[in-house]
């Protein structure tokens, strides 16, 4: 196995739950590998409430290739049920992550970051089985028509601000997960024209192939 599990333990939160989240971790690693080859990774969680998504008390971030931060709350109600369930799908998302970002990277463009997420979560779904995750259907579809035609003209941007796409900007009138489902709806719309692909073998995929 190519890849490191770190738990860390300074705040000594996580006592008591350091068992299960390795072997959790450990079983979405190699569940990942009998699909695809992962490159070398270190993998560190940690207690870090404010990394975490409020509504699921983890969250999870791929910085490169080869580095994933994993961040939990402790405290967050029915937090054993977290790290039974969104911490597989968590670690799977950011697995994704990792085999883009050393074939191609996460992207520098809006187009490019909508499509990494979207293939990501489309991967955690073709791992785990899971439906989809509450950011990936965060619109009506009346809202992705919206937000798609507007997003179109912002595609290539390289200066596009993230914060406002993928997290909601009330000044903006843009809600919350915008890109998020943006780029899971462009990948299921690329998956009805294309039945025959998966999400794990299109992480080289360049980005604008999906509009094709």
């Amino acid at each position: 196995m190519n890849v490191n599990i770190y738990i860390l333990k300074a705040t000594k939160r996580l006592y008591g739950f350091i068992e299960n989240i390795d072997k959790i971790a450990k079983q979405t690693v190699i569940k990942v590998e009998n699909i695809l080859r992962l490159p070398e990774i270190d993998i560190v969680i940690y207690d870090n409430p404010e990394g975490a998504i409020p509504e699921l008390g983890v969250g999870g971030f791929s910085p490169s290739a080869h580095l994933i931060f994993i961040f939990l709350n402790p405290k967050f109600q029915d937090f054993n049920r977290t790290i039974n369930q969104e911490l597989e799908r968590t670690l799977t998302h950011e697995l994704h992550h990792c085999l883009r970002w050393q074939a191609i990277g996460y992207g520098k463009t809006l187009l490019e970051a909508m499509v990494s997420e979207g293939l990501a979560d489309h991967f955690d779904i073709e791992v785990t089985g899971q439906k989809p995750q509450p950011w990936d259907n965060a619109l009506t579809i009346a809202q992705i028509k919206k937000f798609q035609k507007i997003a179109e003209k912002e595609y290539q941007k390289r200066n596009y601000n993230h914060e406002d796409w993928f997290f909601g900007s009330k000044k903006k009138n843009i809600p919350r997960w915008t890109a998020y489902t943006l780029g899971f709806y462009l990948i299921k719309e690329y998956f009805k024209r294309n039945s025959n692909k998966k999400a794990s073998n299109l992480y080289s995929l360049k980005a604008e192939e999906f509009l094709k």
